[in-house]
């Protein structure tokens, strides 16, 4: 198991990392840590250089049963075989990345930056903690585009996930009135969090449970809840918690405490 070790780290680093990020630093572990190179068992060939017939241990049979004999090669696969597993059970269940490629939730992620979106929260919350939001008042959410979003949308990405604020959850009242946001008749101040205050206004509605309300932190350049109106909790993916890329933006993501 301990010699699986530096080929997990690699494994969820290549993962969780943008493409060629980790090339260099996975050299250098090479160097400290060389793997002893090892060959399969050869293709056999023929007399004649071609690949060999039907005598015993020729062709791709002989290729086979030598695989079989070879324990350091099985090891290897063993080894693989069970690094891939537990990735995959992280990326499906517990936490998968994401790069963001708009400007909609500006200042909060700019183009480009990697996430990790967390998806235990929406479970363990209802669950174990007997909460009745699965998501909270401010959380930053990934989420499946809901019906209403696609009718909106003609390209590709109207199937592609999205990513929001959430700032009201079921029963409340959500209205923007002069470039501020109200939640239950009470204005949020969140200029901290946003790029600049909207330039529209939106008649008061009430969230319907089993919904949530999303805006995103870039108001004027967001085709969000405002627009195509509530999110059904149902097709939330999980939460962003944490941005890994680049580095000079490593950090939390920020939740505000609200005025409900």
């Amino acid at each position: 198991m301990a010699a699986a070790l530096p080929q997990l780290v690699l494994a969820v680093a290549a993962f969780l990392a943008p493409a060629g990020a980790f090339q260099t630093p996975s050299r250098s572990l090479r160097r400290v840590a060389p793997a002893p190179l090892r060959r399969g068992p050869a293709w056999p060939l023929g007399a004649d250089g071609n690949n060999g017939g039907d005598a015993k241990g020729g062709g791709f049979r002989g290729w086979l049963d030598g695989f079989g004999e070879d324990e350091e090669l099985l090891e290897d696969v063993r080894v693989y075989a069970q690094t891939l597993a537990i990735c995959l059970l992280i990326r499906f269940f517990l936490v998968e990345p994401r790069f963001i490629p708009s400007l909609s939730m500006y200042p909060t992620f700019d183009v480009g930056d990697q996430l990790a979106v967390e998806k235990v929260s929406k479970r363990y919350r209802p669950l174990v903690k007997k909460d009745p939001y699965p998501i909270h008042r401010n959380e930053v959410i990934v989420f499946n585009p809901p019906p209403a979003f696609k009718a909106l949308v003609s390209s590709r990405a109207r199937d592609e996930a999205l990513i929001k604020r959430v700032v009201a959850v079921a029963g409340d009242e959500v209205a923007v009135r002069s470039g501020v946001l109200y939640v239950n008749g009470k204005a949020q101040a969140e200029d901290d969090v946003i790029n600049e205050r909207p330039f529209y206004d939106m008649e008061p509605r009430v969230v319907p449970p089993g919904n949530v309300f999303v805006l995103g932190d870039n108001r004027n350049q967001s085709l969000d809840g405002h627009i195509w109106g509530c999110l059904p909790t149902e097709n939330i993916i999980g939460r962003a918690v944490f941005k890994y890329w680049p580095p000079n933006r490593l950090g939390g993501v920020v939740a505000p405490v609200g005025n409900y």
